[in-house]
């Protein structure tokens, strides 16, 4: 999904004035926090669009599906006894 800069610098803007308008530090600090994760999206789009639009996606082998074993509805009997139903008997 690409996000156009209008968009990014539309936020950046709603963001800094949200921390303009901050009455507490901490408030402040979130929200530049938020400007801050904009700004390195905004630095960083251009080059992961162009980055996925070089990349082609590769084919995986195929394979022999894996066979489950089943248990025909045997207890396994463990080293210290415990054998419950249900996963909450200890």
């Amino acid at each position: 999904m690409i996000i156009s800069d209008a968009k990014i610098f539309e936020q950046m803007e709603s963001e800094l004035a949200k921390a303009r308008a901050a009455t507490t530090k901490a408030n402040q600090d979130k929200h530049l926090h938020s400007l801050m994760l904009l700004v390195q999206l905004a630095k960083t789009g251009d080059e992961r669009s162009a980055e996925v639009e070089r990349m082609a996606i590769p084919t995986l082998p195929t394979s022999e599906p894996a066979q489950i074993a089943s248990m025909d509805g045997k207890k396994i009997e463990l080293e210290d006894g415990a054998n419950g139903d249900s996963l909450l008997d200890f």
